[in-house]
């Protein structure tokens, strides 16, 4: 795979996209999280702008969507002092391993940039990978399920 052949795309520009990677977050988060699929394509839809957050990306190779990646105000109700965060980055089996989690990942640092914050959070159980590309661990938070979490942050201002 040749990389200069990726675009990240707002999804709000690509809507024949929505369904699908609605479909690849339920599968992902549902179990955690109880929501049904339509409720995650009713929060996709309403997850789309263009200037503020809440926005959607999407990884394009050639025509195929291959990942995605959200920006929320807010990923964690016990840390609501907490904005925005990078949430549902996922990229498709087949693709993985290819760097396209981290170009997504870019685009997020990019766009929460451009709209002038100062850091970018997320949430995850995968200790380790995100380490690897410039995110803090901040701490260990409640889910709310009795439950923790990893919490961590990217430094927009270097």
């Amino acid at each position: 795979m040749n990389k200069e052949y990726i675009r990240v795309v707002n999804l709000s520009e690509n809507l024949d996209y929505l369904e699908e990677v609605s479909k690849w977050i339920w599968k992902e988060w549902s179990e955690i999280h109880g929501a049904s699929l339509g409720d995650v394509v009713y929060r996709s839809r309403h997850s789309i702008c263009k200037s503020s957050i809440p926005q959607m990306y999407i990884a394009l190779y050639d025509k195929e969507v291959i990942g995605v990646v959200s920006l929320w105000n807010n990923d964690l109700t016990a840390r609501q002092d907490l904005t925005p965060w990078m949430a549902t980055l996922f990229v498709k089996e087949e693709y993985r391993g290819l760097g396209i989690g981290t170009i997504l990942q870019e685009k997020s640092i990019e766009v929460a940039k451009s709209l002038n914050y100062d850091y970018l959070y997320l949430i995850t159980d995968h200790v380790g990978y995100y380490e690897r590309t410039g995110w803090e661990f901040l701490e260990q938070a409640p889910l709310g399920d009795g439950r923790m979490t990893h919490v961590y942050q990217y430094n927009l201002k270097n």
